[in-house]
């Protein structure tokens, strides 16, 4: 947001507020040098039972308008000839500073040119000190009075008119430049879409910064922001008031808990103060990946790309991370060309490696020595962490196959797979391994899940289950497909609904429900392989009649939808 929206969002905010403070009550000034003046117009009129109040009286000019600096007021009752400042120029003030004020001269027979004058400079209407009618006078401030009230509404209505049109105009903007930084587009299109729309950046020379909260799932589960809206919201403020104090630019919302920033110059120093007042007034830590220097709107998308991939060296240098394109060798590639880059070459320079190896992680799995198992995980995590070049995507590669590795050593020779071992703090090692932010996260967690799994295999191998919970898991592999309920399970294991869920705990150590779950979507990893199959077919394959509540658990457990495994696959 730059400097004029802001101020509009400002003015919309205090609307009419100098118009009307009270919509039952109207405010008046009395201003005259003579006491009995005043001191008659505030008592011959009922004032207050027709909706006025008396808000202050003055005796010259000057002293009116410090009154009104400080309570302004609706309708001004003034005489023209007063000392050091006269009606004349206090109506002229007033007129200036307060355009809605209604005022009313108090003038003598013999003031007529002044008058005149008043009228001129923007007085309302007269009435003769020595010939008022109270009735009559009433009835002139309760005209104006519905004067007051009208121009306020109109006021209200013309200004939230602009509002709404200055947020149209804001989201017309957001749309094209995300639309600009994330879609890629002909020069034409470009040209066509900016057409008319001011950017708070030099075209010609310009940066893109990509901000992301760090721990963003973790920030939404502690629920202090009630929701991701409103945190997305309160985080896009504090860096909207940092960018606009560094010179100003765009700043568009992604997803995901990420923030665009578009400028002209993109300094350490507005960085640091990002990180700084994010952490101090939201009390959350971000990560900033900076492209280089680009140079019109067409490679505002390479520039996006860039700055996405400088941020992805975040995975190794852990939350609060700050990388700037050239410091990543994050340049920028081709669309067109997208096995460029070091990832695309990543995954086998680690085999290349040697750091997972097969043959040891075998005999170590096969020993079943749970120390000896972290030990070689934390030494392959030591050696991936210097390996940043190789790219985030290769060593998540690496990890997976490692996970495979460890599920057809350990798991299946004691009839467990991945999915059957119970989830860890809420958690599955595919979801993590998938979308965990930095290699750290997923050092502490797969490493405590490892430990976790391997004594799961080993209390499982040769355990023979009680014939009940037998027939129970049977149902599950045979029936997985149908609607299956804990309570028909129950009934036709011979079991009241909630001893069969503790019995099954006991003796699986999983829920009933997750053992199911995992068992529909392993089967469901096969179908998903296999590309004749749609996504609401194998939904109802493996037991889900709505496609939508299948993709949110395949999501849970494998960290990615069903489309995007699919895809992933499709590629291997």
């Amino acid at each position: 947001m730059n400097e004029s929206e802001k101020n509009k969002s400002a003015k919309h905010e205090t609307v009419a507020k100098e118009t009307v403070l009270d919509d039952s009550t109207t405010n008046v000034l009395i201003v005259d040098d003579e006491i009995l003046v005043r001191l008659s117009l505030k008592t011959l009129i009922p004032w207050e039972a027709h909706g006025f109040r008396i808000a202050g009286e003055a005796q010259n000019g000057r002293e009116a308008l410090r009154l009104m600096e400080s309570a302004p007021c609706q309708i001004v009752l003034t005489d023209i000839r007063m000392p050091e400042l006269d009606g004349l120029s206090l109506i002229a003030e007033i007129r200036s500073r307060w355009p809605q004020t209604k005022c009313v001269i108090l003038s003598n027979h013999n003031d007529f040119d002044y008058v005149q004058q008043a009228l001129r400079l923007g007085a309302v209407d007269y009435v003769l000190k020595l010939a008022w009618v109270p009735e009559e006078l009433l009835a002139m401030c309760r005209r104006l009075q519905d004067e007051v009230r009208q121009e306020a509404l109109q006021l209200a209505a013309q200004d939230e008119v602009a509002f709404r049109l200055d947020r149209l105009d804001r989201e017309t903007k957001d749309r094209l430049l995300l639309n600009l930084l994330t879609k890629q587009a002909s020069r034409l299109e470009i040209e066509r879409a900016a057409e008319g729309v001011e950017l708070a950046f030099d075209t010609r020379r310009f940066k893109v910064a990509l901000v992301s909260i760090d721990a963003y799932e973790a920030v939404l589960g502690e629920n202090r922001f009630k929701s991701e809206q409103l945190l997305n919201y309160t985080v896009a403020n504090v860096l909207g008031e940092i960018l606009n104090g560094h010179g100003g630019g765009e700043l568009v919302e992604i997803s995901g808990g990420r923030f665009a920033i578009v400028a002209s110059r993109i300094l350490p120093e507005l960085l640091e103060q990002l990180r700084e007042a994010t952490g101090a007034y939201v009390r959350i830590s971000i990560s900033c990946g900076v492209s280089a220097a680009c140079s019109g709107l067409g490679t505002l998308q390479a520039g996006f790309e860039q700055a996405q991939r400088a941020l992805e060296r975040r995975f190794f240098r852990g939350e609060g991370a700050v990388v700037r394109a050239d410091e990543a060798g994050a340049e920028a590639r081709d669309p067109a060309r997208p096995e460029q880059g070091d990832d695309a070459i990543g995954a086998q320079s680690l085999r290349e490696f040697g750091i997972v190896d097969e043959t040891r992680w075998q005999a170590l799995l096969a020993a079943g020595e749970e120390a000896a198992v972290v030990r070689e995980w934390a030494r392959c995590c030591d050696r991936w962490q210097v390996l940043e070049a190789a790219g985030a995507e290769a060593v998540r590669e690496e990890l997976l196959r490692l996970l495979y590795l460890f599920g057809d050593r350990v798991l299946e020779p004691a009839g467990k797979t991945i999915y059957t071992v119970p989830e860890h703090e809420g958690r599955y090692p595919f979801d993590v391994i998938r979308n965990a932010q930095t290699l750290a996260e997923i050092r502490g967690w797969l490493g405590q899940w490892l430990a976790l799994a391997l004594r799961y295999a080993q209390e499982a191998s040769g355990t023979r289950y009680r014939p009940e919970i037998q027939r129970v898991l049977e149902m599950i592999h045979q029936e997985y497909g149908r609607p299956l309920k804990v309570s028909d399970m129950a009934r036709r294991a011979g079991f009241a609904e909630n001893y069969l869920s503790v019995l099954f705990r006991k003796e699986t150590g999983q829920k009933i429900v997750d053992y199911l779950t995992a068992v529909r979507m392993e089967k469901a990893r096969e179908l998903l392989r296999d590309p004749v199959y749609k996504i609401y077919e194998i939904a109802e394959l493996v037991g889900y009649r709505d496609a939508n509540h299948f993709s949110k658990y395949f999501k849970k457990i494998e960290g990615v939808f069903p489309l995007e495994f699919r895809k992933m696959a499709q590629r291997k």
